[in-house]
């Protein structure tokens, strides 16, 4: 903990020149749920070790922010939104055809935590949202410290978006 970096980190990435097709983006879902699911099992363990602690000997390396979830967010194109929680609901909305037709699609990837002694921990922000819009497909990531799961999980990101299918068009040119 000593050698914690304090750094504002805004990294934006511009993928608008890969097709959005659900069943990448299902992937992506994927990996996402996977990854909050292997940081909520570090913040039960961080919990479980220091519920036995008086408060005073309480030190958290990963207790659960309130503004860390895991959300797919659908708006069609009358704007209304639908959240999705999990990758089974995704597929279940792809099969019922609600993933068609829609006006944006946003994952969004909350792994905030804190870490100190009890009542003295420093908020850890760690959030990476990917926003699916008609030619304007976003992926960023904001962290306020340095964090190797974070930045673990932003290349694993950046990876899966580079395996989309791709066209370069007059809107967006990239490699």
């Amino acid at each position: 903990m000593n050698n914690e970096i304090e750094k504002n980190i805004h990294n934006e990435y511009d993928y608008s020149n890969i097709i959005p097709a659900a069943e990448y983006i299902g992937v992506l879902i994927q990996y996402c749920e996977n990854a909050y699911n292997s940081f909520i099992e570090l913040t039960k363990k961080d919990e479980e070790k220091n519920e036995k602690l008086k408060l005073e000997y309480q030190v958290y390396e990963y207790r659960k922010s309130y503004s860390s979830c895991f959300r797919i967010t659908i708006i069609d194109k009358r704007f209304r939104h639908t959240d999705l929680n999990n990758y089974k609901v995704y597929v279940d909305a792809v099969n019922n055809g609600q993933i068609n037709n829609l006006d944006s699609l946003k994952i969004e990837l909350n792994t905030s935590f804190k870490r100190g002694k009890y009542r003295e921990e420093k908020e850890h922000d760690n959030t990476h949202e990917i926003i699916f819009k008609p030619y304007n497909i976003k992926y960023i990531r904001k962290s306020n410290y340095l964090d190797t799961g974070s930045s673990n999980i932003e290349n694993e990101i950046n990876n899966l978006l580079k395996k989309f299918p791709y066209v370069n068009t007059i809107f967006c040119t990239k490699k």
